[in-house]
């Protein structure tokens, strides 16, 4: 009887500890919904990655990506594009035609794992074709896409090895035809050694893929040296200085090329001297900056300029003389004074100070500048004014000008109270 009510005591504990768990989990499980409630997502364009076979390769396959659908958590969701692993496994496949089932692997989350397993995936499974693998061994032919810079030359590139093991299918194996390296020599000019990519070549020379290369680079060598035939000259302008105009000067010059390479008999170049000068150039005439194309000059009809052009373009800045030149009794004249009122200016000359080139500057006279003050509406009375200048030179302006002084003193009077007599 005690032992009968024990066990149901004992059974009543247990399954009030039971409902307890249960009531707590769902709990729980209400609020972290609530908070974060679960959610489904797409996520297209999955890739596909497949597990390769000992025995074969894949040549096609029905699909690349696969589409699959999510559940998770709000939180989790954004980060599971990362997350996602689609796989098709072909290791104990052998050459023939396939069906594959997708695997799909997400990478666990302790904290959620329970709230995202994949719902779907499209395709579920895929068709693959494996043929046979081919390997052999082929020789490997290094090719200089670029040669060296004009003036040096290149040996035969030789690489560390002589060949390497290629891998593919038997179908692709066929199409090769050969295996290649590129080198680029066009700003070597001493030996060269780098590291060279090997890729394989269909008998068109274009790329071929699907095409594994054992080792996939090979050290090559290359001798590069300069050239005996062919030398690297300077070249420089020959300008007539003593040819330029009068008040103006030799500023700055520039030239393109600054050398040219000559081909010819080695001892041929070795006579020429060690900068070669285009024709003459003469600067008369000129008053600013110009461009003058012009040939170097050779002593040999058999040497020539490598890339058919022996001609240099030179650009020369002349500038004019700038003076300063003092011109004095400049006289002071008026304009805009009223009917009936008298003037009288102090100083009735002035000096002027005239900046610019030496040919403009040089020929003026106190005859060619105008200075006058502006009376226009102005009263009687006493007034310090500025006058305004003229020149008669167009290439000069006010700007060109100062005078000294700057500002005039003037009186204006009405004409009739000069003429009353003074009072008694």
């Amino acid at each position: 009887m005690i032992r009968r009510w024990a066990q149901t005591k004992a059974a009543g504990n247990l399954l009030w500890l039971a409902v307890s768990l249960l009531l707590a989990t769902g709990v729980w499980y209400i609020a972290v919904t609530s908070s974060d409630p679960i959610q489904q997502r797409r996520f297209s364009s999955v890739p596909i990655r497949f597990v390769d076979s000992d025995s074969a390769v894949m040549t096609s396959s029905s699909a690349r990506t696969a589409i699959v659908t999510v559940q998770g958590s709000q939180a989790s969701i954004p980060r599971l594009v990362e997350e996602i692993d689609v796989r098709a496994e072909l290791s104990q496949l052998g050459p023939g035609t396939h069906t594959v089932p997708l695997q799909v692997m997400i990478a666990p989350n302790t904290s959620d794992s329970i709230r995202r397993p994949v719902l779907r995936i499209q395709p579920r499974q895929i068709a693959v074709e494996l043929e046979p693998i081919e390997a052999r061994n082929m020789p490997i032919e290094i090719a200089v896409i670029a040669p060296p810079p004009i003036g040096f030359r290149h040996e035969e590139p030789q690489p560390a090895i002589d060949q390497v093991l290629v891998t593919s299918a038997a179908s692709r194996m066929s199409q090769v035809a050969a295996i290649r390296g590129e080198l680029d020599l066009s700003t070597s000019r001493s030996p060269l050694e780098q590291e060279v990519l090997l890729y394989a070549v269909d008998a068109d020379g274009d790329w071929l893929a699907g095409v594994m290369l054992s080792p996939q680079s090979a050290r090559v060598a290359v001798r590069v040296s300069r050239r005996d035939d062919i030398r690297q000259f300077p070249v420089r302008p020959n300008i007539l200085l003593n040819t330029l105009t009068e008040g103006f000067l030799f500023k700055d010059y520039s030239y393109d090329p600054a050398s040219l390479f000559i081909s010819g008999a080695p001892e041929q170049l070795a006579e020429l001297s060690d900068t070669l000068l285009t024709e003459r150039i003469s600067l008369a005439g000129h008053q600013e900056k110009f461009e003058a194309t012009v040939p170097i000059l050779l002593p040999d009809e058999d040497l020539f300029v490598m890339g058919g052009t022996n001609n240099i373009t030179v650009t020369i800045d002349i500038i004019p003389i700038v003076v300063s030149r003092q011109i004095d009794s400049i006289e002071v004249d008026n304009f805009g004074l009223d009917e009936g009122f008298a003037v009288a200016i102090a100083p009735r000359t002035v000096s002027a100070i005239v900046n610019g080139p030496v040919v403009l500057v040089d020929p003026l006279s106190a005859a060619d500048i105008q200075v006058s003050v502006d009376l226009d509406g102005l009263a009687p009375g006493v007034y310090d004014l500025a006058p305004s200048i003229a020149i008669n030179q167009s290439a000069l302006s006010e700007a060109n000008v100062s005078l000294s002084p700057s500002v005039l003193n003037v009186e204006i009077t009405s004409s009739a109270s000069d003429s009353e007599p003074a009072a008694e």
